[in-house]
């Protein structure tokens, strides 16, 4: 995430994009974790579409782990900000980086209780399709997102959906478009202003 300001310097709405990374980062994580423990099954109902969703989802994770802390790491990151600077205050874009990270959090929560069910690698898909493609933000530090067909791994999930024999997951794809789609609008106008009273403190994902 940290590159030479003399190479490229970052505007708020790279940092918007570091912050959608930082979720979907933390997402994929604990999703791959689950499927791991066979807790999660990505299951739309055709083998070909899970497995072929399921490998793009490990190798966004793997293109992300180089470049992309998870909430996790961004809550102890800015602890040892705030610890080092006596003030407790953190640098602007540090802060504006909690500031959209925290947004986001909280729109899903409103969308989503603690506990319901989810599709999480729609929503990854999801909100990188938005963000990416419809409203054509810049991801020129994150070039292997362009690497990925969004549209076509998403198109399973519009086939899954027009399956009648499943109500229930086709009711719940649309959900997740909903979800996806109030979060990429709340990170689009949200808008971070400097605090100089404020304490940054990062929401649990």
């Amino acid at each position: 995430m940290n590159l030479n300001p003399q190479i490229k310097i970052k505007l708020l709405r790279d940092i918007k994009t570091d912050a959608l990374l930082i979720y979907i980062k933390t997402v994929v994580e604990e999703l791959l974790e689950n499927i791991k423990k066979n807790d999660y099954k990505i299951d739309l109902g055709y083998e070909d579409f899970n497995k072929e969703i399921e490998e793009n989802i490990r190798n966004l994770n793997n293109e992300l782990s180089l470049t992309i802390i998870n909430a996790y790491e961004l809550k102890a990151f800015i602890s040892y900000q705030q610890f080092k600077n006596k003030n407790n205050k953190l640098l602007p874009n540090d802060e504006a980086l909690v500031f959209y990270y925290n947004a986001l959090v909280k729109q899903i929560e409103s969308h989503l209780i603690e506990g319901a069910l989810w599709i999480p690698e729609q929503i990854i898909l999801s909100l990188l399709s938005e963000w990416i493609l419809e409203e054509e933000k810049c991801i020129d530090f994150y070039p292997f997102l362009k690497n990925f067909d969004y549209l076509r791994l998403l198109s399973f999930y519009e086939m899954a959906r027009n399956n009648e024999q499943n109500p229930h997951l086709k009711d719940n794809i649309s959900k997740m478009y909903k979800i996806s789609s109030s979060m990429i609008d709340k990170l689009k106008n949200s808008k971070y202003k400097i605090n100089t009273t404020r304490k940054s403190k990062v929401r649990k994902k």
